[in-house]
């Protein structure tokens, strides 16, 4: 595996994981591309390897769009599971990723 986002442990040990994001978009979507860009510009301000991202069409991807329980796109799952609510700005995405990786850790 990758080296990804690196964290301490509790035992003080260090962890390499990154973070499994999934963006999930229709072709035509109007909000979906903006979603899209705000994500990938997002993403490329975090450390290298911090984040492993997925775009998924959901049309292509229909399986596991039902499997999370996507009902509308842009739609983003993180850690394979769905969240209910994203403000796509990138302050905001930045501050949910942020905490979702110190989560994870």
């Amino acid at each position: 595996m990758e080296s990804g986002y690196t964290l301490l442990s509790r035992n003080h040990g260090i962890i390499s994981m990154p973070l499994d994001v999934e963006l999930f978009f229709s072709p035509y979507c109007p909000h979906c591309h903006a979603a899209r860009a705000h994500v990938q510009a997002t993403i490329s301000e975090l450390p290298a390897n911090a984040v492993s991202y997925q775009e998924r069409n959901v049309i292509e991807h229909l399986e596991r769009a039902v499997d999370l329980g996507v009902k509308a796109t842009p739609a983003l799952a993180i850690s394979g599971k769905l969240l209910p609510a994203v403000r796509w700005e990138k302050k905001a995405l930045r501050a949910l990723l942020n905490s979702q990786m110190q989560k994870e850790g």
